[in-house]
C-alpha cells in the first residue's frame, strides 16, 4: 500500500493502517481468530512484524510485514511518499486449511494433493 505525499501521514499511521488492514483479511479467511504481533527483522522494512494467529489451539505464524524504507520508496521515484508492504506463503495458509501435512504434497506431479481437498 503506498500513501501519496501528505504532512499527515507518518510512520505510526501507516503501521496502524498495515495492521488493521491485514488482521481483516487474515478474519476474512480464518474467521474470528485471535491475533498477535510480534517484532522482527526484515532488510526493506522498519518497523518489521510478523503476524500470528491463534488456530486450532496453537499459534501460527501467517505472514511477515513492514513500512518500507523510504530509500526503498525515494530509489522508485516515490519521494515522500510511505508504505507498507506484507508476504505470506500460501502454500502455508492451504495446508492450515485443509489439514495438508507436508508441503511437500503441493511439489508431486502425482494426484495426492489433488484428491485430499
Amino acid at each position: 500500500m503506498i500513501f501519496e505525499k501528505s504532512s499527515d501521514i507518518d510512520d505510526a499511521f501507516v503501521e496502524k493502517e498495515l495492521k488493521q488492514t491485514l488482521e481483516g483479511m487474515i478474519r476474512a479467511i480464518f474467521g474470528d481468530v485471535e491475533c498477535r504481533w510480534i517484532e522482527a527483522y526484515f532488510p526493506f522494512t522498519e518497523p518489521s512484524l510478523e503476524l500470528e494467529i491463534y488456530y486450532n489451539d496453537e499459534w501460527l505464524e501467517v505472514l511477515g510485514c513492514g513500512v518500507v524504507h523510504s530509500n526503498i520508496l525515494d530509489s522508485c521515484g516515490l519521494e515522500g511518499h510511505k508504505g507498507w508492504a506484507f508476504g505470506l506463503g500460501l502454500e502455508r495458509l492451504a495446508m492450515v486449511l485443509f489439514d495438508i501435512p507436508d508441503i511437500r504434497l503441493f511439489l508431486d506431479p502425482g494426484p495426492s494433493l489433488s484428491g485430499s481437498v
